[in-house]
């Protein structure tokens, strides 16, 4: 028998987050689904689609980060999340990153209308374990919500594999996630502050060929062969202190 209990924190949001479970012993793991965007056309669709899946239930839905992180400080865990990244008040990027940190258990799965790398790496370097796009399908849908539940990644498949397997690689000579020293981070901060080599020797009392040598590996860390690329490349992926 299927009990449908709807919860609420307040009567502004009651009927937001919807818990259904089964009293058969025999009944089929469920996987528990939130949907997280301010668009709530685009979560009526998802709830429809998704209510087909015999095994999957869209217990929470919210139109921003904080209401993610409301849902979930009231007890209501989700297996998987299905998060859009750009959001009022709190975007997925961060709300991502939030959830990741508290609740390591949960996966999450962008699902943004935007393809450029940067977005894909941001997510994934927050936690994401899957990128959609909002074009996606029911079935890609699906397969995408399996493969993290199981402890996979997935990707949207119109995203290049050379991409994929970029964000994916753990190599320490990686373009996109390198491992940087201490040192090394140092230096990289100091040259996007402006400084030149000499200035930096100086301010960290080492040589001078110390800190070419740190530049050196920066450059081939990072994939890039000048300056204003590495300090680009530190924007970009959030070095800069």
């Amino acid at each position: 028998m299927l009990v449908r209990v709807f919860l609420s924190l307040d009567k502004k949001q009651q009927n937001e987050t919807i818990f259904e479970y089964s009293k058969d012993s025999k009944s089929i793991n469920m996987i528990k689904i939130m949907i997280a965007d301010d668009h709530q056309l685009l979560i009526d669709g998802l709830k429809s689609a998704l209510s087909d899946i015999e095994d999957f239930s869209v217990i929470g839905e919210a139109g921003n980060g904080y209401r993610v992180l409301e849902i979930l400080k009231s007890g209501l865990l989700p297996d998987v999340i299905l998060m859009d990244i750009n959001m009022p008040k709190l975007d997925g990027l961060e709300c991502t990153r939030q959830v990741s940190k508290e609740y390591p258990d949960i996966k999450i799965i962008a699902l943004s209308q935007y393809d450029e790398k940067r977005f894909v790496k941001r997510m994934i370097k927050n936690g994401a374990s899957g990128y959609l796009l909002k074009d996606a399908g029911k079935d890609q849908i699906e397969k995408a919500v399996r493969a993290v539940y199981s402890g996979n990644k997935y990707f949207h498949e119109s995203l290049s594999v050379r991409l994929i397997e970029q964000e994916l690689k753990e190599e320490n000579t990686s373009t996109l996630f390198p491992k940087l020293t201490s040192r090394e981070k140092e230096v990289l901060n100091l040259i996007c502050n402006g400084l030149s080599s000499q200035e930096i020797s100086e301010k960290l009392f080492i040589s001078f060929h110390t800190v070419e040598s740190h530049r050196a590996n920066l450059m081939h860390k990072t994939g890039v062969n000048k300056t204003a690329g590495l300090v680009r490349w530190a924007v970009e992926n959030d070095f800069i202190e």
